[in-house]
């Protein structure tokens, strides 16, 4: 018999593997470098004014996030490695999703559900000098690098893989 833990790495792994060789994702280098461009925040996130100044909430969207992530990546490849419009406080048993694993509010659900920026921040950097996990081989464009997938969560070696980000909300797997 599979011990539990192995089978949750597996598991996790394979997504990780589809999730990065889904087709019709950018290739480029600087696939979210349009981000570094404030002019263009208001785009996904919601901006007010608050007296002279205009104000940012970075937790705060002017629509749905999984909708802002299929503009560039199609619905085909989205939501392999986990379901979005998740609300962990519905779920059996209720999930406890930290703090560093933003929810959406969304008012379909009546909640906060998960979103593909729940586990990925789409501001941070693509490569990384440390391998994700053990397999992972360096990316053609990353200059010897690996890719991130951009994830919230990462562990300190490669042989961690995604355990540390899929224990943030389910531990005893």
């Amino acid at each position: 018999m599979i011990p539990r833990a192995a089978l949750l790495g597996g598991i996790c792994l394979l997504a990780a593997a589809a999730f990065a060789s889904r087709p019709g994702v950018p290739e480029t280098d600087a696939a979210h470098d349009f981000m570094a461009d404030e002019s263009r925040c208001a785009e996904c996130h919601r901006v007010v004014k608050e007296g002279k100044d205009w104000v940012l909430d970075p937790h705060i969207f002017t629509g749905s996030v999984v909708d802002a992530c299929r503009r560039c990546h199609p619905a085909t490849s989205m939501g392999r490695s986990h379901p979005v419009g998740v609300d962990p406080t519905r779920s059996r048993p209720r999930i406890y999703v930290p703090p560093e694993l933003p929810l959406q509010w969304s008012d379909e659900a009546r909640g906060e559900v998960m979103t593909c920026g729940t586990c990925h921040d789409p501001h941070l950097p693509r490569f990384d000098r440390r391998k994700l996990h053990g397999r992972q081989k360096p990316h053609p464009r990353g200059k010897g690098q690996y890719l991130t997938y951009f994830l919230r969560l990462r562990g300190e070696e490669a042989r961690d893989g995604y355990t540390k980000l899929c224990h943030a909300c389910h531990p005893k797997l």
